[in-house]
């Protein structure tokens, strides 16, 4: 999607060099059990893992911010746009569920395009795990805090990218329920998409 500058998309492990003390990273990811949806679905995931070289759109783990150990889940748009599937989903519960058996505050990156359409209701079904998992993670008592990074659109933005205690968010981030094809096909209005830049939300209050 054009905007008025051109965004620069960090890749997860980019953004984790940035954040995370040098050297304290540790995955908490295991090998993803991905659903039997169709053989084009395991081709596109295939060519996933090559183009973008991990193996699923999501990253989590632990690791220190200033010598404070912090959990972390982080988005890698290069794979499938960052799109949430029942594997990702799976995932993201298990590191939200494991910083709060430990305490940790809960630090979340998304960059998605939303729900992973070729798995249909079982990914949408999937984020309401994601969002209790967030839930009893605040309910404990432990921070969550969301960087939405360009874009954030569809479920993820619906689920647990906005419902951190503090929200922060790219200059030029794109945010919508829907992502932007469908905003496009769904109104005539061109000034949807503008209002939903953060620029623009930034100015206009």
């Amino acid at each position: 999607m054009a905007t008025t500058e051109k965004m620069c998309h960090l890749t997860a492990a980019e953004l984790l060099d940035a954040v995370v003390d040098e050297g304290s990273f540790f995955s908490w990811d295991t090998e993803p059990e991905q659903p039997v949806v169709s053989a084009e679905y395991a081709r596109d995931l295939a060519r996933a893992r090559e183009r973008s070289g991990v193996d699923e759109s999501v990253i989590t783990g632990a690791g220190l911010i200033r010598g404070r150990q912090v959990a972390l889940v982080v988005s890698e748009f290069s794979f499938l746009a960052g799109s949430i599937g029942h594997a990702a989903a799976q995932r993201i519960v298990a590191a939200v569920e494991r910083a709060t058996a430990e305490g940790l505050p809960l630090l979340a990156g998304p960059a998605s395009g939303g729900t992973r359409m070729q798995e249909g209701t079982l990914a949408f079904l999937s984020m309401v795990k994601i969002t209790g998992a967030v839930r009893a993670h605040r309910k404990a008592g432990l921070p969550y805090l969301v960087y939405l990074r360009h874009p954030t659109t569809g479920g993820v933005m619906g689920s647990w990218g906005s419902l951190g205690h503090i929200n922060v968010a790219d200059q030029a981030l794109y945010w919508d329920f829907l992502a932007p094809t469908c905003t496009k096909r769904s109104t005539p209005y061109r000034s949807r998409r503008t209002c939903r830049l953060q620029r623009t939300c930034s100015t206009r209050g």
